[in-house]
């Protein structure tokens, strides 16, 4: 009998590990990224009060091409940070959901970065 490793459960056994550690209050809230097969998502998060401040996804109308690429991560951690910097926040916790720092992950972070979160 063959046993295939479901990647997802071990992601999710990551994302809650790390989340014993990561929490995002009013002044610096967690940025959080979610990553499928064909788009990414991130958001501004506020744990205290379980709020969602910005959020902004490869899904919008803005995105026209491939939502699943390092370009289109890239240009989703930029408006991000555009609209987190319309509310006011500067510094985030970054929150990889248990993904690898690698590829779109990474890219989202570089470009939240250079819209000008600070993390």
């Amino acid at each position: 009998m063959v046993n295939k490793v479901d990647t997802n459960r071990a992601r999710l056994r990551r994302h809650r590990r790390v989340r014993g550690k990561v929490f995002g209050t009013g002044e610096r809230p967690r940025l959080n990224v979610f990553r499928s097969a064909n788009h990414i998502y991130a958001q501004i998060i506020d744990d205290t009060k379980g709020v969602t401040l910005a959020a902004a996804s490869s899904l919008e109308k803005e995105f026209a091409g491939s939502g699943g690429n390092k370009d289109a991560a890239a240009k989703v951690g930029e408006t991000l940070a555009k609209r987190a910097a319309e509310k006011g926040i500067k510094k985030v916790v970054f929150d990889r959901g248990g993904y690898l720092y690698h590829g779109r992950v990474e890219a989202l972070a570089k470009g939240a970065r250079k819209g000008g979160l600070e993390f």
